[in-house]
């Protein structure tokens, strides 16, 4: 018997966001963060959200049920974790456990709260398996005495609230040197823009052992691995020069 079919209205102008908001997504995506204008949790009814596939069936107890929701303490961002039953590999053929997010459709998670209604769609590709390793990830540097981002380019879909919370920078005296930090769209990219001019010299980007990606990977440690096998998680650093500012042609034709 197929999935119900369920006409979902949807509000182009809705202020709800929900991330991550890149447009092609892996098979085993962890987790959704849903923002709100304002504290939600009040208004927010679980029955009010929807993971749907391309012909608007909706797709069957995809999302882990807890017995309290994950609110931030300011209670704008409420966290929906995916059933894990329904993205890792190897449980069996019970129909409960089959793909909630299959490889090559698209879906679109959809919820109404606060009188509006809020849809990311997106594609699905191949799940990702391995640990996060920071070696793989291309950083542009800043110039010294700007106040330009540190830019760091990532080989997947990061978890844009840890990525928030859980990256830091270190200036060449060791203090840690205040920054805001903004994932792309895509989530493969973070912005770190100081709050004061950087320094010369070399900094240091931290990166906590609870960073992960969208699936849940973690540096030196992959969500889904097989039982026995070797890594564990571990804290990362790269170390980066700030650039020197060179003086445009005008200036220097001025000297």
């Amino acid at each position: 018997m197929s999935a119900p079919q369920m006409p979902i209205p949807t509000s182009p102008q809705a202020p709800i966001r929900i991330s991550p908001q890149a447009e092609v997504l892996p098979a085993n995506t962890l987790r959704f963060y849903l923002h709100f204008p304002r504290p939600g949790e009040a208004h927010f009814d679980r029955d009010r959200l929807w993971l749907v596939d391309e012909e608007e069936q909706v797709v069957r107890e995809p999302f882990l049920v807890l017995s309290s929701e994950l609110w931030s303490v300011d209670g704008r961002r409420l966290t929906v974790l995916m059933e894990p039953g329904r993205i890792k590999r190897g449980l069996g053929a019970d129909p409960s456990h089959e793909a909630a997010l299959v490889v090559g459709r698209t879906y679109s998670l959809v919820v109404t709260a606060l009188g509006q209604t809020a849809r990311h769609a997106f594609r699905v590709s191949d799940p990702v398996l391995e640990a996060v390793d920071e070696t793989r990830w291309r950083l542009v540097s800043p110039t010294a005495g700007s106040l330009d981002p540190v830019v760091v380019h990532f080989d997947r879909v990061m978890d844009a609230a840890l990525c928030q919370d859980e990256i830091a920078v270190l200036a060449p005296s060791g203090e840690v040197v205040r920054t805001r930090v903004s994932l792309a769209p895509d989530g493969t990219a973070a912005r770190l823009v100081p709050s004061h001019p950087w320094r010369a010299g070399e900094h240091r980007l931290l990166v906590s052992e609870r960073l992960e990606d969208v699936c849940g990977n973690r540096l030196g440690e992959a969500l889904d691995h097989d039982l026995g096998a070797e890594g564990a998680r571990r804290a990362g650093m790269i170390n980066f020069t700030t650039r020197s500012a060179v003086a445009t042609p005008s200036a220097q034709a001025a000297r």
